[in-house]
């Protein structure tokens, strides 16, 4: 039996894989206060977690839910956009912007304009 011997690439992050394949949140770009970048990630983990069900998780409801939740805390204006295989170019106000993956293939981006 012969051994083959494998070598991750690179740019391969085994904590960012961990992440992935955990359900958790990893910022690629922000530029919000770190206490309202918290908070932000924990309502979209809960607005992704209370919209899942057995086929998948219903991205409309997800977003509507982390939107409310925002807007609640911080003041109207936000809106959220969640999916898979998206590039975006938006107008927001300084400060206000987060972009993540959750659980490694679902985008997204929460920004108040």
């Amino acid at each position: 039996i012969e051994q083959i011997k494998m070598e991750l690439p690179a740019f391969f992050d085994p904590i960012d894989f961990k992440k992935f394949t955990d359900g958790k949140t990893i910022v690629k770009d922000t530029d919000m206060d770190p206490l309202v970048e918290n908070e932000a990630k924990l309502h979209i983990t809960n607005g992704i977690e209370k919209a899942s069900t057995a086929t998948g998780v219903d991205i409309k409801a997800a977003c509507k839910i982390v939107k409310e939740q925002m807007d609640r805390q911080y003041g109207h204006s936000f809106h959220c956009v969640m999916g898979e295989g998206f590039s975006f170019e938006v107008t927001r106000q300084a400060n206000q912007s987060l972009y993540l993956y959750y659980s490694g293939k679902l985008a997204v981006l929460l920004f108040k304009c």
